[in-house]
């Protein structure tokens, strides 16, 4: 899967080369939606770990939507379908580098753990009971914007690699040059 003109969509602050957005905004569906020569959306969001998983950024595999709400709500916007698939919508380590850059350098995405991302509404912390029902759901960590966003993403046709980022973690120059090649 060719990375060169993926969207690059930044909610830590921290990844300079990356579009930044404090929050899931219109912004960002605009963004997603002008597709351009797009094929992926790099989305990179705050992790939050407590209870669920381990305390390291995450290759999101998969997600709940948690949120209560959908942003495709309303009327279709023609940019896609009204119910996008969003299964398989996820990109892997494997997904993200041609066979031989693979061989020759390694990817470091591999050595992400991945995980399954519990998407919450903005500001909802969870409790000591929400979290145990996170953990017997299968998720690994919870966040707050990434699975809007992948589902507007979904919608333009675009997949996502998901990286979900706990709080003091960040990117190695590794990672984000395999990302930004």
């Amino acid at each position: 899967m060719k990375l060169r003109h993926a969207k690059l969509i930044d909610f830590t602050g921290e990844l300079g080369q990356f579009k930044q957005y404090s929050g899931f905004t219109p912004e960002v569906v605009t963004e997603l939606r002008n597709k351009e020569k797009a094929e992926v959306a790099i989305i990179v969001d705050r992790a939050y770990c407590q209870g669920l998983g381990e305390n390291v950024p995450y290759l999101v595999s998969d997600h709940l939507n948690l949120t209560g709400d959908n942003p495709l709500v309303g009327p279709n916007n023609p940019v896609g379908e009204r119910f996008p698939v969003v299964n398989n919508i996820y990109l892997g380590a494997a997904d993200t580098m041609d066979q031989e850059e693979t061989w020759a350098i390694g990817n470091p995405l591999g050595k992400f753990a991945t995980g399954v991302a519990a998407g919450l509404k903005a500001g909802v912390v969870p409790g000591s009971e929400e979290i145990k029902f996170l953990r017997e759901l299968g998720a690994s960590l919870y966040c707050y914007n990434l699975v809007p966003a992948m589902l507007v993403a979904a919608h333009a046709g675009l997949k996502v690699i998901g990286i979900a980022l706990p709080q003091g973690e960040s990117l190695s120059k590794d990672v984000l040059a395999c990302l930004l090649r």
